[in-house]
């Protein structure tokens, strides 16, 4: 698979995605604690209306988080998140 250069990703996301974590990406259940999405992982993201929301199965369960399109976009600036073609 190819990469999207960052220039690229910020204004041509398409409505669902595949992507692969490549650093340290986190979120928040609720009000619980900071939890990392593992890194290699390759994820599915879907774009809402200021969110994504992220989904990838983890030992046959599904997940499902959501992260701020800024927080989002953040982590493919710094590179943590790579967008797959």
């Amino acid at each position: 698979m190819t990469t999207i250069p960052e220039t690229d990703a910020i204004t041509q996301l398409p409505e669902r995605f595949q992507a692969r974590i490549e650093g340290r990406v986190q979120h928040r259940v609720g009000d619980g604690p900071l939890d990392d999405i593992p890194q290699g992982q390759e994820v599915q993201v879907d774009v809402a209306l200021a969110s994504m929301v992220v989904s990838w199965t983890s030992e046959g369960q599904p997940v499902t988080v959501t992260l701020a399109r800024e927080e989002f976009m953040y982590y493919v600036d710094e590179g943590s998140i790579a967008i797959l073609r």
